[in-house]
């Protein structure tokens, strides 16, 4: 997608096999089943993982969010997803090499977001200031939420830029805002150029059926309350301004847009946005 002066790049690093029930736990099987194209024969979603990356004239490459990195183990019983590790090959293809990537933005700091934050103890990306909401930073790499995400984070001590507040602007084109509920220290990434605009949600929507349903719980949210608020509040905003979003979740990395004057309880709310462009 080009966003005035911005192109952004989906960045696939792989695709897990999910129950439906793992991020929506309040769900009945036979809601999915009955949303066409959503989960496969096994009634499994197919749940992509990656990130993107946006690149501007003035030669600022920005990665936002890392896929799941090297032998992801992103299901509670530890199975290594069928299709895994792309991230660095699609880097290539778009010939940007991890050296050359001027900033990483990470939405949050869960497993399936940092797996290519570090490599082997050191920083994957060894150039790039490394913005993180300090909510986050304190949750996960201070404190004790997650030994995984700690040992994948901590090598980016020196390369983190902590943020805090309501937002931040690294660029002019674009603006991080915080959006606490997922975890604490969740943002939005919002592209803004040339009176074009792309709004990456991180996981404030895994899929874009729940978009529908403000209210589903995630079951991997931190704060279930606070993070129904986000939802709710973000629809609201993205459907004001006609901004197209899309989160690394989303099918085929597609953003889609919201449509609707109140409401998202209709079936056509939502649409396709732009489609990637080579």
């Amino acid at each position: 997608m080009r966003i005035g002066d911005v192109t952004v790049h989906p960045l696939s690093d792989g695709v897990v096999p999910m129950p439906p029930g793992l991020l929506y736990p309040d769900v009945p099987a036979s809601v999915w089943q009955d949303l066409p194209g959503t989960v496969d024969e096994q009634g499994l979603l197919q749940v992509p993982f990656g990130g993107f990356l946006a690149m501007d004239r003035r030669g600022n490459r920005v990665v936002f969010d890392l896929g799941g990195g090297l032998d992801p183990q992103l299901l509670p019983d530890g199975e290594l997803p069928p299709v895994r590790e792309l991230l660095p090959l699609r880097l290539a293809e778009l010939d940007c090499a991890p050296a050359s990537v001027t900033d990483v933005v990470l939405s949050h700091l869960h497993i399936d977001h940092v797996g290519w934050a570090s490599t082997g103890g050191v920083p994957t990306f060894p150039g790039a200031r490394h913005h993180i909401h300090t909510e986050d930073w304190k949750h996960y790499v201070d404190g004790d939420a997650d030994d995984a995400v700690r040992r994948k984070v901590a090598p980016l001590r020196d390369a983190a830029l902590l943020w805090d507040g309501d937002s931040v602007s690294p660029f002019d084109w674009l603006r991080l805002v915080h959006a606490p509920g997922h975890t604490p220290g969740t943002s939005i990434a919002l592209i803004e150029s040339r009176g074009e605009s792309l709004a990456l949600v991180g996981d404030l929507f895994h899929h874009p059926a729940a978009l529908d349903h403000p209210h589903w719980r995630c079951g991997f949210d931190w704060d279930a309350r606070q993070a129904e608020a986000a939802r709710r509040h973000w629809l609201e905003r993205l459907r004001t301004t006609r901004t197209p979003l899309v989160g690394p979740h989303f099918p085929g990395l597609e953003p889609v847009t919201l449509h609707g004057d109140s409401g998202v309880s209709s079936e056509n709310s939502v649409s396709k946005g732009l489609p990637w462009t080579a």
